[in-house]
């Protein structure tokens, strides 16, 4: 009777032993992660990036600074050329595409950071891209200002068309429009809006803080009321309801808590800190009210963001990460290593995980410049990221969840 009973006992601890191994085969796991390709397409100081189909072939394409970039293979082809300034700067803080001459392409719109003077660059069109040949250059309009952080095609008044918006760094400059208007001709011409003769800032975006429906513009003094009549009515209230110090480019608005009030998110362009700012109840004036939360202060320089679904999910992720020598090397967290990140937001907990898509030594791989484009561009159903900066411009290419247990 002893060997059945000793033959039991060992078994039993057979069995626990393989549970225990199971038990912790699971815990070992690792979650689902999607999975990135980086591909560097050229590399210079270039902080603006586009994503259409230039040449009308239905597939998407890319431009950048002084090339465009056709799909499937991406290899560069002349547009324009940039201006350098400063240590490390090329005079190009963003770029749009928009077809300004009627003709059924896209043409691309760019700003500089420090030049009044706003170019569009002519597409020649499928079957006239020479080698070697440049875009031909034309000017939209002199706004009469430098000192230019950003530039926005954004639709204010919900007419179809966009406006031409640049935030600024210098606190002193207007706040103002530049509205599309599309002659007899086709071609885009421009009509001046002022909403503020002196009232800027560094970060701006766009969305309905008051719940009137109409978006209004936000940016590091606050934000500017959409007036009662239309955003081409007259001036706009300045309510000077908070401060975000070097906002990011754009501030993102969400109601992220669905309470019915939209809330904004946004980054230090030039230091540690993201953040979001919840908007609470308002006062009978009109004054808005906020809580600050923080997200992340690990890494430094989120001059820029996007708000895209990227893991499928149906819900919208936080896309930033760190810009590349912003400030030519002299802002906080300059030499940390660069990275590309998102965050999945849990509204149940208001809570948000951060999700590294790549980390690198900085200028050895992509970090973000002033624009982040989002776009399935081999339409294998996962959307890619597309990023300049000064340490070159990338793809970096989703291949979707994967397993690394």
């Amino acid at each position: 009777m002893k060997v059945p009973h000793l033959l039991s006992i060992a078994l039993l601890f057979i069995g626990a032993a393989t549970l225990t191994a199971q038990q912790k085969s699971k815990k070992k796991a690792a979650p689902p992660q999607l999975k990135w390709r980086v591909q560097q397409l050229h590399k210079d100081n270039n902080e603006g990036v586009a994503v259409g189909d230039i040449n009308g072939d239905g597939k998407l394409d890319v431009t950048a600074g002084e090339f465009w970039y056709p799909a499937p293979d991406f290899k560069p082809l002349p547009v324009r050329k940039i201006l350098p300034f400063g240590a490390d700067y090329m005079q190009n803080n963003s770029e749009h595409l928009y077809d300004m001459d009627g003709d059924g392409d896209l043409d691309i719109v760019a700003g500089a950071f420090t030049l009044p003077i706003v170019n569009w660059f002519e597409n020649p069109g499928a079957g006239n891209y020479k080698e070697g040949e440049l875009w031909k250059t034309h000017q939209l309009v002199d706004t009469g200002t430098g000192h230019n952080e950003a530039t926005f095609l954004h639709d204010l008044d919900g007419d179809g068309s966009p406006e031409w918006i640049e935030n600024h760094w210098n606190p002193a400059n207007p706040m103002q429009a530049f509205r599309f208007k599309r002659g007899e001709d086709g071609k885009i011409t421009t009509e001046k809006h002022v909403m503020n003769e002196s009232g800027n800032g560094h970060g701006m975006g766009f969305g309905d803080l008051n719940g009137d429906g109409k978006d209004d513009i936000i940016f590091n003094q606050g934000w500017y009321e959409c007036p009662e009549a239309g955003a081409f009515s007259g001036p706009w209230k300045w309510r000077k309801d908070f401060d975000l110090p070097h906002a990011s480019c754009p501030v993102l608005i969400v109601d992220l808590n669905e309470d019915g009030r939209n809330d904004i998110i946004w980054a230090d362009g030039h230091s540690y800190g993201l953040y979001w700012q919840e908007q609470l109840e308002p006062r009978a004036d009109g004054t808005t009210v906020w809580r600050q939360h923080l997200i992340d202060q690990k890494f430094s320089q989120g001059h820029t963001m996007a708000w895209e679904d990227i893991d499928g999910d149906g819900a919208p992720e936080l896309i930033t990460g760190k810009r590349y020598y912003a400030h030519s090397g002299k802002d906080s967290g300059a030499s940390d290593p660069i990275t590309v990140h998102y965050y999945d937001w849990n509204k149940e907990n208001n809570s948000w995980k951060k999700n590294y898509i790549s980390n690198a030594e900085s200028g050895m791989g992509p970090g973000v410049g002033l624009q982040i484009r989002v776009h399935d561009l081999d339409e294998n159903g996962w959307p890619d990221i597309i990023v300049p900066g000064k340490s070159g411009t990338h793809i970096i290419w989703n291949e979707g969840w994967t397993n690394p247990s």
